[in-house]
């Protein structure tokens, strides 16, 4: 049985799903309706925007890093 649904896989959802694994929480399953990862950025196109705040600031902290 899962004791751990997880609703969309945009950023919210996989960090939540990663947070919960490093928490030892295995049984959990992330639901997505649509064919892919990436909840609005997926869906959504944004001509001419531009990152407004400092990448640190707006990034997961278990993320690997680049080299």
């Amino acid at each position: 049985m899962t004791s751990v649904a997880i609703i969309g896989s945009g950023f919210g959802g996989l960090a939540a799903a990663v947070r919960l694994k490093q928490s030892g929480v295995e049984d959990l399953v992330v639901f997505e309706k649509s064919h892919d990862v990436g909840g609005v950025w997926r869906e959504n196109t944004y001509p001419g925007a531009a990152c407004d705040v400092p990448s640190h600031l707006y990034s997961l902290s278990f993320a690997p890093k680049a080299d």
